[in-house]
């Protein structure tokens, strides 16, 4: 029989918070340090609009020799940042355009270059000009409400995220921000589903594969005894006793009558009322508190019975 393991969980490595990203300048050779500072703050007046990550104010660009920057250059720039996530602006005028620039944008995580777009447009009135460019350059999951999900999974695992089947493992996929549930089916039958809160603007990395070992019913058993097995145990045997409390309540409520005589015309020597109405209570309160018993008792051996089924059903 397929074994189905099931497992909610809310830990720290599952629930992250907003991904950081700086707006730093790469190099803007003819262009004024006014116009440089303008453009670097509309840039991210409008990348907080769009995106959910976290956007802090860049350093000020410092100018030094003219260059053309490479790949080299551009990550000694993210390095010296020091932050995960970059946003690099390499502004060049236009020439016989006026006061137009051509921009491009790198964005970059992690040391890794995600993507680049390039666009155009004047200092003043940027942020129309940038919006449609950062919105072709932000991927998913750094989108306004979204967050990003990393599964890393064995081999042959079927991944689903709220129901849906999920990308490929190691690729970053695009989720709400909010709670969802990572369902894992590995190729032996088990699975193993796993409650997870993205933040918005957040990555986050579950890893589930050990996680089948852990909560491996046949695991288990090879070692004894599950607890499943020893809670229905223990349950079962605590409604066996409060049943048989209840059968001996009963038996003492009815012993309350034991040694009571009943008056009559020729003799006197009978209980009197005091004493008959002190048995009554007694034979009362015995009644309540065995057919109490009874009840729990008969629900802990229901709940016993039904939890070695179960244990026994996962084998």
């Amino acid at each position: 029989m397929r074994a189905l393991v099931v497992g909610l969980a809310l830990v720290f490595p599952v629930s992250g918070h907003a991904q950081a990203l700086v707006i730093a300048v790469l190099d803007a050779p003819n262009v004024s340090d006014a116009t440089v500072k303008k453009v670097q703050r509309s840039t991210e007046t409008v990348l907080r609009q769009l995106s959910g990550l976290a956007v802090t104010e860049g350093p000020a660009f410092k100018r030094g020799a003219p260059r053309k920057c490479t790949d080299d250059c551009a990550q000694q720039v993210v390095r010296s940042v020091g932050s995960p996530g970059v946003l690099l602006l390499d502004l060049k005028p236009l020439e016989g355009r006026g006061e137009r620039l051509s921009i491009e944008l790198q964005l970059w995580f992690d040391g890794t270059r995600l993507a680049v777009r390039r666009g155009e447009g004047s200092a003043e009135g940027f942020e129309a000009a940038v919006r449609p460019v950062l919105e072709g350059l932000l991927p998913g999951w750094a989108r306004k409400g979204f967050g990003g999900l990393t599964l890393q999974v064995e081999p042959g695992a079927l991944v689903k995220v709220d129901g849906r089947v999920a990308g490929k493992p190691g690729d970053v996929q695009s989720v709400t921000a909010g709670s969802h549930l990572v369902d894992v089916l590995f190729a032996d039958g088990h699975a193993v589903l796993q409650r997870v809160e993205v933040a918005e603007g957040a990555k986050v990395s579950l890893e589930v594969g050990a996680a089948a070992e852990a909560f491996d019913v046949k695991a288990r058993r090879s070692h004894g005894t599950g607890p499943l097995r020893v809670v229905s145990y223990a349950t079962w045997m605590a409604g066996a006793a409060a049943l048989a409390g209840g059968l001996v309540a009963g038996a003492l409520g009815r012993g309350t009558a034991t040694g009571l005589t009943p008056c009559t015309g020729q003799t006197r020597e009978c209980a009197t009322l005091d004493v008959v109405l002190e048995r009554n209570r007694q034979a009362q309160a015995y009644a309540s508190t065995g057919n109490v018993l009874i009840g729990v008792g008969a629900g802990l051996a229901t709940v016993g019975a039904a939890l070695f089924v179960v244990d026994a059903a996962t084998e």
